[in-house]
């Protein structure tokens, strides 16, 4: 699967997961959930190997700003509920590809 095919199932998940539509998530949007989307979509592309680089050119930011994004520590609790149920949506979707 290409890069640009992982970023936009996973951009699809985080915005069904947050509630959160994927223009904010890729627009300027400062608020809370917004955020914690951002964070989240930003954490499960590195999971699957894209550098900080490769993560800001597709969410049209700088890679410090990633480098930073990622760096922070997020004490929301749903972002690890977040994160649990995305992984688990994705890894159910490829399986169901592959059969």
């Amino acid at each position: 699967m290409y890069k640009s095919e992982v970023f936009m199932k996973l951009l699809k998940l985080v915005a069904e997961e947050t509630e959160v539509p994927e223009e904010n998530i890729l627009g300027n949007d400062k608020d809370m959930e917004t955020t914690d989307a951002r964070y989240v979509l930003v954490i499960l592309l590195s999971e699957v190997g894209m550098y900080p680089k490769q993560v800001a050119i597709l969410l049209n930011r700088t890679s410090r700003g990633i480098r930073h994004l990622m760096s922070r520590n997020m004490t929301s609790p749903m972002i690890g509920i977040y994160l649990e149920r995305v992984r688990k949506r994705a890894g159910s979707e490829d399986s169901k590809r592959v059969r």
